[in-house]
Order: C-alpha cells, then sequence, then structure tokens
C-alpha cells in the first residue's frame, strides 16, 4: 500500500470518529437520556438522582471524547510519522480531559476524578 493510500485511509477513519463522537453525544442527548430521566424508577448511585444522572452523562460522552482522542492519533499518523510527544501529548490532553469532565460534571464525589487528573499529568510529563 503506498504511503498516500494509507494516510488518505487514516484522514478518512480519523473523519469517521468526529462524526461518530458527535453523533453518539447528540443523540444521547436527544434520544436516550430524556427518556431515561424521565423513569420514577430510575437506580439511584448514592441515592442522589442529580449525581446518577451526572454520572452516566459524563460517562456517555466520555466514550465520544475517546473517540475524538483516537481522531487525533490517526490524524497524527497521516500527516507525519508522531514523535512520543505528539501522540503522548494527545493522550495527556484526552485524560486531563477525562478528569476535568468528570469533576465538572459529578463532581469530587466521583473517585475517579483525580486519577485521570493525575494520569494525564505524568503522561504530558514523560511526553514533553
Amino acid at each position: 500500500m503506498t504511503p498516500w493510500f494509507a494516510n488518505t485511509l487514516m484522514l478518512a477513519a480519523a473523519a469517521i470518529l468526529v462524526f461518530c463522537g458527535c453523533a453518539h453525544s447528540y443523540l444521547g442527548e436527544r434520544f436516550l437520556f430524556r427518556r431515561l430521566f424521565a423513569l420514577p424508577d430510575l437506580p439511584l448511585f448514592h441515592h442522589d438522582r442529580r449525581y446518577t444522572e451526572s454520572v452516566l452523562r459524563f460517562a456517555w460522552h466520555l466514550t465520544s471524547l475517546a473517540w475524538w482522542g483516537f481522531a487525533a492519533i490517526l490524524l497524527s499518523l497521516a500527516i507525519g510519522a508522531p514523535t512520543l510527544r505528539v501522540v503522548g501529548g494527545i493522550i495527556g490532553i484526552t485524560i486531563l480531559l477525562t478528569g476535568t469532565i468528570i469533576v465538572a460534571t459529578a463532581g469530587k464525589r466521583h473517585p475517579a476524578w483525580w486519577l485521570f487528573l493525575l494520569a494525564g499529568g505524568l503522561i504530558i510529563a514523560a511526553s514533553w
């Protein structure tokens, strides 16, 4: 396979992942959460409806964020040989955003936020 063709395939895959992430987040908000959160007997985490809704929402959207991170790595592959700095930076930023989204939506009650922030910081430090 020629490098040009491989790069084109990587760019196409990256575009598809960006689209899938956007569609996933939009359709989840539009069709899933509205119906799910209308359930009167929704099982609750920590006996707290708002916390439960936040955890379900961020977990859903973190899937989209991960796909966008993969798309960024594919883009780096398509435009040139990625370095540890580039790939590590993309992964580190994706993980930092994950921790930030968790603490912003569910608050510090969710135990994973600080682990993701720590891991993202370690990845960035190791990459630079």
